[in-house]
């Protein structure tokens, strides 16, 4: 009688056990899937990345472009190796249009930056109305600089020798040197006009006066740098994080696994002893009943 109601006791307890278990794993469960779950990236998020995105590409290429014009425009009479040179224009002597034997020529303003490649057989395919750049004494400071300005006449004497006149196109009269209007020969033309930006010009100049190119190259891109290095650690320490929780939520599912199985060992040791007990007590009340007949 006492056996029977042991049996009925732990039979009624174990479902409770189950129960628990399968919550616990349940929640372990849940607690696996947050923990390996990703947090959606907001809209406010998405567009700050964006906007930051956009504003590195902008300081890369401006970075760029400021290397390319310091390469392409070296602070000599000479084109670069490459074969390209980077002239902005300081005065407005080109600013207005020329008409030469019944073509007009359109020039351009201050403040341009007139893109120029040096000129192909040596100077002596440039025809009127090509744009050149060659070196000429400036009278106030008497130091040689570099003037862009149109040829306005060509003159072949026929015996090999070639020479120029040029013009601004703003200007009233031709160039002159020592009083007299400047004979120019092909090797005093240091590149040829092939187009022009406008406004760029003044951005150069300012860009190579003094040390403005700390503020537009190094502090921006030193910044852009250090908050890179910011995003990086920002993204191990998240990685971690996860990695953290992955680890605890597969922890806390091994722990609900291990319960489950040692509440299933003890469930069938009982069932075992009970049954074992079960048979051994209609064993010996079968012997009991046989001696009493006889």
């Amino acid at each position: 009688m006492e056996d029977k109601e042991l049996m009925n006791t732990e039979e009624t307890a174990l479902p409770e056990t189950e129960t628990v278990s399968e919550e616990t794993a349940g929640v372990a469960s849940a607690d696996a899937k947050e923990g390996k779950g990703e947090k959606p990236i907001s809209k406010k998020r998405r567009i700050f990345n964006a906007i930051f995105l956009g504003v590195q590409v902008a300081l890369v290429v401006i970075a760029l472009v400021i290397c390319m014009i310091v390469i392409l425009n070296p602070n000599t009479d000479e084109v670069s190796p490459v074969g390209v040179k980077l002239l902005p224009v300081l005065t407005g002597s080109m600013d207005g249009s020329r008409t030469i034997d019944g073509k007009t020529y359109e020039g351009f303003p201050a403040g341009s930056l007139v893109v120029a490649t040096k000129p192909k057989n040596g100077g002596y395919d440039l025809q009127v109305g090509d744009v050149v750049t060659f070196q000429q004494r400036e009278e106030k400071t008497n130091t040689m600089i570099l003037v862009t300005h149109r040829i306005i006449e060509r003159h072949d004497n026929g015996d090999g020798t070639l020479y120029f006149i040029t013009q601004g196109d703003a200007n009233g009269k031709p160039d002159e040197r020592n009083g007299e209007i400047a004979h120019r020969i092909p090797g005093d033309m240091l590149a040829q006009y092939k187009f022009h930006i406008k406004g760029l010009g003044k951005v150069m100049t300012w860009i190579r006066d003094g040390y403005h190119f700390i503020y537009v190259i190094i502090i921006p891109l030193g910044l852009l740098l250090i908050y890179n290095i910011y995003l990086v650690a920002q993204i191990v320490i998240e990685n971690k994080m996860k990695k953290a929780k992955e680890a605890a939520a597969e922890a806390a599912k091994a722990a609900a696994l291990s319960s489950i199985d040692e509440e299933e060992i003890k469930r069938k040791a009982i069932e075992e002893y009970l049954k074992n007990h079960a048979s051994a007590e209609a064993g010996g009340g079968s012997s009991d009943d046989k001696g009493d007949t006889e």
